[in-house]
């Protein structure tokens, strides 16, 4: 184990399985006779960043890239290697708060430089495997099983955003409610960043299967199976998301439904009371009081113009009926 502030172990890899563990001293002293150098570290070691300008002889393109902190997923080639960058997101309680980690690696025939920018379990099975002498014997096995596991601790997360759909489809076909509008758009947001997330990958892992010296036929092969898991896990995505897309319609129609049938009793109600206050209206009766007065007795008049006021209303009744406006 190396010490310095950060989280680092570098490995000499006999190219049998096997390996031994190494520090700053015989990294510094490190030739490619001596054996296969695997380096991991976080790019604020401050050892690591001395060791890479000074000594790694690393292009000066793929050393800054290798040490800075917010790479996009890509795979570019250089005279002496390959420059790797993916990503891993490791899922939180906190839906929104999932951790993304870079993870950048530097590729030749001799050695393999990983920087991440958090702490990832993707390297331990390959240093339990080292122990035991059954580790890899070159630096595309190394390559080949750090992609496999990136993409494959995608896979959980992707079922469980599949899931959450799950819950929530039976939920809103059993009562569309627009309460249920935050959490879809939140669920949407989510599939949104991690799509975004993958897709460059699967580009990454297409140029890693392009022919160069450093990694060989079988590894090419295990690579294109992990492109093929990572095209599931897209398409598992976009069908999830279409399926969140059909639910919010599914809300924003029985929104409008609502809406419509309010609308309609408020406008039936209206149009049945319309005749009957048009009526009053004409016989002056919210201006002059009760039409048809005889003397002081207000009886008649009264009476009269409640029978016309019903015999109105029970006319709009039977119209509005045939029409089926009640329905």
């Amino acid at each position: 184990m190396l010490h310095n502030q950060c989280p680092v172990f570098a490995y000499l890899l006999d190219g049998n399985g096997g390996g031994r563990e190494v520090g700053w001293k015989e990294i510094g002293e490190w030739k490619p006779e001596k054996g296969i150098l695997w380096l991991v570290s976080h790019p604020g070691g401050g050892e690591t960043q001395r060791w890479l300008r000074r000594a790694s002889g690393l292009p000066q393109e793929a050393l800054e890239a290798l040490l800075a902190t917010n790479n996009r997923p890509r795979c570019v080639t250089f005279r002496q290697g390959s420059l790797v960058t993916m990503l891993l997101v490791n899922p939180s309680r906190q839906p929104m708060d999932d951790e993304t980690i870079t993870v950048s690696i530097w590729i030749d025939s001799h050695r393999l430089i990983a920087i991440r920018t958090a702490v990832t379990h993707c390297f331990s099975e390959i240093r339990h495997e080292i122990h035991t002498h059954e580790g890899p014997t070159r630096t595309d096995d190394i390559l080949a099983q750090v992609a496999e596991k990136i993409i494959a601790r995608m896979e959980p997360l992707v079922l469980q955003l599949g899931r959450d759909v799950d819950d929530l489809e039976d939920t809103i076909l059993l009562n569309p409610s627009a309460k249920m509008q935050p959490e879809l758009v939140a669920l949407r947001h989510r599939l949104i960043i991690l799509r975004r997330q993958l897709v460059p990958q699967h580009e990454v892992l297409s140029v890693l299967q392009q022919r160069n010296p450093w990694i060989n036929e079988t590894n090419r092969q295990f690579i294109q199976e992990t492109q093929r898991l990572l095209h599931q896990q897209i398409g598992d995505l976009d069908s999830t998301r279409e399926r969140a897309i059909l639910m919010q319609d599914e809300i924003t129609a029985n929104q409008n439904r609502k809406l419509n049938e309010t609308m309609k009793i408020v406008a039936v109600f209206t149009a049945y009371l319309m005749p009957a206050n048009a009526i009053t209206g004409l016989l002056g009766t919210n201006i002059e009081g009760i039409p048809f007065q005889t003397g002081t007795n207000h009886s008649f008049g009264f009476i009269l113009e409640v029978f016309f006021l019903f015999l109105v209303m029970l006319v709009s009744y039977f119209i509005f009926k045939k029409k089926k406006w009640f329905d």
